[in-house]
């Protein structure tokens, strides 16, 4: 276990982090006047969710189709083929 002061961390954090998740070893921030706080690696099962989601994101985005529309919306708003609504009630109006 390590205890270290909140500048401490900031100077030096890569290496806090790499011994927390490397060297599994528990590190202490102590804060003045706002207590102490330990950094935790995050479990594997966490990182793989948010990766899994940025990758279906990404893979979404590649869609042939979704380029396609992607590109002709910014065609659109280049060639001033937009309408601007300044209300709710006006938006309304132009759907209707």
């Amino acid at each position: 276990m390590i205890e270290i002061t909140s500048t401490e961390l900031r100077r030096n954090m890569i290496k806090y982090f790499d011994l927390a998740l490397e060297k599994k070893e528990q590190v202490i921030v102590r804060i003045r006047n706002r207590g102490t706080f330990t950094i935790t690696p995050s479990t594997e099962n966490n990182c793989s969710k948010r990766i899994a989601k940025k990758t279906e994101l990404e893979a979404y985005l590649d869609q042939p189709e979704v380029q396609e529309s992607i590109l002709r919306a910014r065609a659109d708003v280049k060639a001033g083929r937009v309408r601007k609504f300044t209300t709710v009630k006006k938006l309304w109006e132009g759907i209707q």
